[in-house]
């Protein structure tokens, strides 16, 4: 089981660190530290940079929303991201979120691996692109690979990076931000709706690993286009 006391500690010592430029506060991972599933995105947003927790504001309300659709929660998990902190951009005058760089992703690695070697997860869902492929390698698309359990190859960027990760090694599942929803909700609500759908459904795949299955893996199943 893993130790609270461990996760805390790891989260004391986020706060050695210096804030960067503009950044109000660290936003740790929360959650269930005994989780089978914990989910990782690249980077906490402006909403996160306020509340000093990750996945508020409405990305994080959609994920709620999503999750209840398969009778999970938030607390079923342990959520966290790559990097720790807010990770902006000056757009106009405005400071919008941005993908995080391979130097900020690398920087706040020891703590991500300190919190899996210590909730030692059956699986890993990575919300986005950038942080499956940083498991997976850049080969991996949402479009088809999303919603699919796969292997951690010996060539991940994790690895290359230094990254260690506790035996039996997770599987992976990668998946669509909650904001990408929201920016085909806005802008092509014809893809809404089966976007969504497909969510739903992998979630459905990591409710099954919560409650006791292995993930399967299905590099072989036919390609699925979900949105």
């Amino acid at each position: 089981m893993a130790n609270f006391d461990d996760i805390a500690k790891i989260n004391e010592d986020l706060k050695i660190l210096p804030l960067p430029e503009g950044v109000n506060k660290f936003v740790p991972g929360a959650g269930d530290v005994d989780s089978r599933v914990v989910f990782i995105g690249h980077s906490p947003s402006s909403a996160d940079n306020d509340t000093g927790n990750p996945y508020t504001g409405p990305a994080g309300d959609l994920l709620d929303e999503l999750m209840s659709e398969v009778d999970m929660k938030r607390s079923d998990i342990y959520l966290t991201n790559l990097v720790k902190v807010w990770t902006w951009k000056d757009e106009r005058g405005q400071k919008v979120n941005r993908t995080p760089t391979v130097k900020e992703i690398k920087a706040y690695l020891p703590y991500l691996q300190r919190e899996l070697e210590t909730i030692k997860p059956v699986a890993l869902v990575c919300l986005g692109g950038t942080a499956a492929q940083f498991f997976l390698g850049k080969d991996f698309k949402i479009t088809p690979d999303g919603g699919k359990w796969f292997e951690i190859p010996e060539t991940s960027p994790y690895f290359k990076a230094g990254g260690r990760l506790p035996e039996p090694k997770p599987k992976v599942m990668g998946m669509a931000q909650p904001s990408y929803l929201i920016h085909l909700q806005e802008n092509t609500p014809e893809s809404y709706q089966r976007a969504r759908n497909f969510l739903i459904d992998s979630l459905r795949d990591v409710k099954k690993v919560l409650e006791g299955e292995e993930p399967g893996l299905q590099e072989d199943e036919e390609d699925q286009v979900p949105f």
